[in-house]
């Protein structure tokens, strides 16, 4: 689908190394921001949906065709039958190609290559009128930038910096096919094409929106050195394209950083503008959203929802994450996650971007389950058979997971996020750094998110834009792991914060940097925190030894060092009013079997204090990093001390229960309903290399117990669908509910 292959959930954090290099930090630069959509678009994509994406990507036999392929495609297709099968396993909205990523059309087009199999049929047509019959929202799929067809057309090829065009593939002709992904240039005449595209399909059809993929599969690409796009870059700068090599030099890799984002951002604006100007009744949403560092903040602006695939490799926990970046990006908006059929991870030099088996049932709901429970709607992503006729067993497993869904769509997508914890996601920090120091921003990122959803702390993410804004969505405390870049405006909204009384938890180098990448003397919030930059450990293997018993070090043993693996400790002064709550100790050198401690220093390693109403925690470690990484739980009970120390408060909502359970709590104040739910993520499966084993079968969780502050309890307490009531105590201020089992998902609706 979108993009390109992503084998881990830290796909795109890592792209932003293509783009830059070794170090492509740059000054400010004016952006191009993309206008929130005005358009009087069909809501449905707020309805509860349950999406269903039917793949084509067929090549024609015509004149796309290799030996053995049959020369009749599609012959048993009907898609009158195929929207009748979907509408009985559950499906309220179809997503059907009407241009793929071979260049062919699916319908009577007058500026693209009709698949040749269909002869008169216009499948758009036809599936829009027995979408209609049945009830079905209809959206029309279109590939932006990988098109092989489009390709064939020199002049709308992205280029290398050799002038050779830029196609990735694999040769090895063992595999039975080339697996061939062509890049064309968005900035050239292959827009103007995929306008076209777009224009004939919302004047000529009756549907409700598109779905467009695959912006990034260029948008992310380093450097296109087509025609378009050194006129565009000479024009808009005055200067010439860097090298790729120039990257590496700070202004030139700057410079050309800031505008290919505004660039990105600009031409999906005005391709979604031209869809709006002939027909506004259409939703926009596009494959991708701003969860990639390659984009702007405004990325998704101009779309009417957010929406981003999934694959079950990159983890359960990154899909939470993932979910929830996803609501930060357009709060208040259900955003669309797509969940394969398909069986196999993604990548390596024999694979395939997709397996044909099909996922068991725990998979799939389990998958969707977590989308529904943070705000969003599920796409099941489906292949149609080479004969035009869709996979009974996709069609069994799907159904009982849209039933389950179906099921609990009363009580999701209601209300806001019940907050606590906020975690700050700074964007500057995962793009102008090194590719060692992306990785690093990502890894403390998902590492903090895990700590404390499987303490099950409520957990949000803030955007920088929101938190320059002060729009804090009612957190007790934010986390900031690990972001070395952030604004002058991000550090003034913070001390605001925090002087206001809320929490802040503070790890590694944040900012170090400014929001152009330019490195400080000191930290930028080094007023707030009550610290100053000394410099780094020498060495990757050293330790935080805590010393001080305080609320941060609860549950740790005083004197006994904890391991900072692979990564620098910042050292650090404090200043008289922040207390040293842990010191760095050093490695014993030479030892062959690890590095031991051995030399205690003075250095302070762990810091608390209170600042106005607020309070601060400061760590020179990575500690989302190094849990997320080695999974220790010392790093997890420092890392939830800290919130709940900072925060001041308990959790509003919480839970006595194995740290597989998650917890999402929801308030609808229009109901003055809390609704939660109880994801289980302990699933029985082969041990595995990679992160996220398939899930085979569910292993049921007994005698849970929920935790709920008093004004949010309600009087009745009762577990949804099936209506029982709750067993319940009430002890001080808080209401105890006792959970006897958790399968897959369960609700609970305190009212």
């Amino acid at each position: 689908m979108s993009g390109y292959p992503r084998g881990h959930a830290r796909r795109d954090f890592l792209k932003t190394a293509m783009l830059a290099g070794t170090a492509a930090l740059f000054p400010p630069f004016t952006r191009v921001m993309a206008q929130r959509s005005t358009a009087v678009a069909g809501n449905w994509f707020r309805r509860n949906p349950r999406v269903y994406l039917l793949d084509f990507q067929m090549p024609d036999p015509l004149d796309q065709g290799v030996p053995g392929m049959p020369q009749r495609l599609l012959q048993h297709l009907d898609p009158g039958l195929i929207t009748e099968q979907l509408a009985a396993a559950g499906v309220t909205a179809l997503i059907v190609h009407a241009k793929c990523n071979q260049g062919n059309a699916y319908y009577n087009s007058k500026v693209c290559h009709k698949h040749s199999s269909l002869g008169e049929t216009d499948l758009m047509a036809e599936f829009s009128r027995h979408g209609r019959r049945l009830g079905l929202q209809v959206l029309y799929y279109v590939q932006l930038s990988r098109e092989r067809r489009s390709f064939e057309v020199p002049e709308r090829r992205a280029i290398s910096e050799d002038g050779q065009p830029l196609i990735r593939h694999n040769p090895d002709p063992r595999l039975p096919s080339k697996e061939e992904a062509p890049v064309v240039c968005m900035n050239g005449p292959h827009r103007a094409y995929i306008k076209s595209i777009v224009g004939e399909l919302a004047g000529n059809y009756d549907f409700d929106g598109f779905w467009l993929d695959c912006f990034t599969w260029w948008g992310n690409f380093p450097v296109c050195y087509c025609a378009a796009c050194r006129a565009s870059y000479r024009r808009d700068t005055g200067q010439e394209l860097p090298s790729r090599a120039g990257l590496g030099e700070k202004r030139a890799g700057r410079d050309y950083l800031q505008w290919r984002w505004a660039l990105n951002t600009r031409i999906l604006a005005e391709i979604t503008g031209h869809i709006r100007a002939i027909n506004p009744r259409l939703s926009v949403t596009h494959n991708g959203a701003a969860d990639s560092p390659s984009f702007d903040w405004a990325f998704v602006d101009a779309d009417d929802y957010v929406s981003h695939e999934f694959h079950f490799n990159e983890g359960m926990e990154n899909l939470s994450l993932l979910c929830r970046r996803n609501w930060a990006t357009k709060p208040d908006v259900p955003f669309e996650i797509e969940i394969w059929r398909f069986a196999n991870r993604l990548g390596g030099e024999r694979g395939s971007s997709r397996a044909y088996q099909v996922r068991p049932v725990p998979a799939l709901l389990a998958e969707m389950a977590a989308v529904k429970a943070h705000g969003g709607f599920p796409q099941y992503y489906d292949q149609v058979r080479w004969d035009g006729r869709l996979d009974r067993r996709s069609l069994d497993r799907l159904t009982p997971c849209f039933q389950a869904i179906k099921e609990r769509e009363p009580w999701t997508g209601r209300g806001q996020p019940v907050a606590y914890a906020g975690i700050l996601w700074s964007k500057t920090s995962q793009r102008f750094l090194s590719a060692e120091k992306i990785r690093q921003t990502a890894n403390g990122m998902e590492g903090v998110h895990n700590a404390l959803i499987e303490s099950h702390l409520p957990v949000c993410v803030i955007t920088e834009r929101d938190a320059i804004a002060g729009k804090w969505r009612g957190v007790r405390t934010i986390v900031i792991p690990e972001a070395e870049c952030l604004a002058d405006e991000t550090i003034i909204a913070l001390t605001k914060f925090v002087e206001a009384g809320g929490g802040l938890v503070v790890t590694g180098p944040t900012s170090l940097a400014d929001d152009a990448g330019a490195p400080r003397r000191d930290f930028g919030l080094a007023g707030l925190l009550g610290i100053h930059y000394e410099g780094l450990t020498d060495t990757f293997y050293t330790f935080l030894q805590p010393e001080t018993a305080h609320a941060v070090t609860r549950g740790l043993e005083l004197g006994f060092p904890l391991s900072v693996y692979k990564t620098l400790q910042v050292k650090i002064s404090v200043a008289h009013s922040a207390g040293t709550l842990g010191v760095i100790v050093h490695p014993m050198p030479g030892f062959h079997m690890g590095y031991p401690p051995l030399d205690r220093t003075d250095m302070p390693a762990l810091v608390a204090r209170a600042v106005g109403r607020g309070r601060i925690v400061y760590a020179g470690a990575s500690l989302g990093g190094i849990y997320l990484q080695y999974n220790h739980p010392d790093a997890r009970t420092l890392l939830t001390n800290a919130v709940l120390w900072t925060a001041g408060a308990p959790p509003p909502v919480t839970a006595t229960a194995p740290g597989t359970v998650e917890v999402v709590p929801w308030r609808d104040d229009a109901t003055q309903e809390t609704i939660i739910h109880l994801l289980n993520r302990t699933a029985a499966g082969p041990a595995q290399k990679l992160v996220g084993p398939m899930i085979h079968e569910t292993i049921p969780i007994h005698d849970i117990e929920v935790s709920v502050e008093r004004a949010l309890a309600g009087k009745t307490a009762t577990f949804q669908p099936s209506g029982k009531p709750a067993q319940v105590r009430v002890e001080g201020d808080r209401l105890f509910i006792r959970v006897e089992r958790l399968d897959e998902w369960e609700t609970l609706v305190l009212a």
